[in-house]
C-alpha cells in the first residue's frame, strides 16, 4: 500500500469521479484508476462501484475511510516532527485564509512574518471560510485564518485573533440611513444584499432577524463583503459589515442597539502536530492581537 493509492483512494471517494480526482491531484485520469486498481488489489476488495458517470463507494470502501485518513494524518504528523529538528522554520508555509481577512487583517502580519522569516515561502490560498474549515477539518490544510464559525467542528481548535463588529450598512440617501439606530423589522420594508446563505456571517445575521415579522427581502447574495459594501454605496439595497469597511460612502447604524460581533481568527486540527512554520505563524498572530489589544486601552 502505497501513500500515493490512498491520497488517489480518498479524493475519489469525495469526489465520486475519477476525472474530478485526476484534476486534483495533478495527475492523468489512468493514472488515478491504475493507484485504485493496485491499492484494490492489494486489499482483495473492490472500492468503487462504477453507478453511471460517479463512483460510488462500497460498503469494503466506506470502511477503508477512516484508516487512511488516519494512515495520511500519522505521515503529516511524522513530516511536521522533522521539520522541528530545524532551529528556524524554512522551506513553505501553506495557509488558507478568506478574501475579507486577508484583504483586512492579515497584510502587516504577513510582511512582519516575511522580515522576520525571509527563508519561508508563504503559499497563500484564498478560500471561503466555510471551506478553509472542513479542509484543516479533513487535513487537506494545517492552517487557516479566517472568520470563526460560532458552532465549531468537534475536529478543530479555534482561536479568536480579531472581533469584528457588525452594524446595519445603507447608502448615505437611503430613506432609512437618518436613524440612530434601527430595527428588524424596519428593514424589512427595503431590499437587502447579504453574504451568501450558509456563511458564518449569515447565520450570525440571521439570528438577529429570526423574530423579525416578516421576511427579509434579498435580491443579492455573496461570499465577496468587497461587492456588498459596492452594491450598498450604490444604494441597491441595505446590508451587515465589519464597522471596519465604513467609509464616506456608506452610513452604519446599530441593529436595534445591539453590539453584533463575529470572531476571526486561528483554525487547526486537533490533536495535529503543527510544522514549525505553522507555530511561527500562529505565534505572529498572537502577537498581532497583543498588540491590537493594547491599542484599543
Amino acid at each position: 500500500m502505497q501513500i500515493s493509492q490512498i491520497t488517489a483512494f480518498l479524493a475519489v471517494a469525495e469526489l465520486q469521479s475519477f476525472s474530478l480526482a485526476a484534476e486534483r491531484l495533478h495527475i492523468t485520469q489512468p493514472a488515478v484508476s491504475k493507484r485504485i486498481r493496485q491499492l484494490e488489489e492489494t486489499m482483495q476488495t473492490t472500492l468503487f462501484d462504477r453507478i453511471g458517470k460517479k463512483s460510488i463507494l462500497t460498503p469494503n470502501g466506506l470502511a477503508l475511510i477512516p484508516h487512511a485518513e488516519q494512515i495520511l494524518l500519522e505521515i503529516k504528523t511524522y513530516k511536521a516532527r522533522l521539520e522541528r529538528e530545524h532551529d528556524k522554520p524554512s522551506g513553505i508555509l501553506t495557509l488558507a485564509t478568506s478574501h475579507h481577512v486577508g484583504l483586512h487583517r492579515l497584510p502587516q502580519v504577513l510582511r512582519d512574518f516575511k522580515i522576520e522569516y525571509p527563508q519561508v515561502d508563504l503559499d497563500l490560498h484564498f478560500m471561503d471560510s466555510e471551506d478553509a474549515c472542513i479542509a484543516v477539518s479533513k487535513n487537506e490544510l494545517e492552517l487557516a485564518i479566517v472568520t470563526l464559525p460560532e458552532i465549531p467542528d468537534e475536529r478543530l481548535n479555534l482561536e479568536p485573533i480579531w472581533i469584528d463588529l457588525l452594524q446595519v450598512v445603507l447608502a448615505p440617501d437611503h430613506p432609512l440611513s437618518h436613524l440612530s439606530e434601527i430595527s428588524s423589522d424596519q428593514l424589512l420594508d427595503y431590499p437587502a444584499i447579504l453574504p451568501s446563505t450558509g456563511t458564518f456571517t449569515r447565520k450570525i445575521i440571521n439570528q438577529y432577524f429570526a423574530t423579525a415579522k416578516g421576511s427579509m427581502k434579498i435580491i443579492l447574495e455573496t461570499n465577496y463583503l468587497e461587492t456588498i459594501k459596492v452594491m450598498v454605496s450604490a444604494n441597491l439595497g441595505w446590508s451587515m459589515l465589519p464597522i471596519s469597511m465604513l467609509d464616506s460612502t456608506l452610513t452604519g447604524i446599530s441593529l436595534n442597539g445591539l453590539e453584533i460581533k463575529r470572531s476571526l481568527g486561528i483554525v487547526t486540527r486537533r490533536n495535529r502536530t503543527l510544522s514549525l512554520n505553522s507555530e511561527a505563524m500562529i505565534a505572529m498572530l498572537r502577537q498581532a492581537k497583543a498588540v491590537d489589544r493594547v491599542n484599543k486601552i
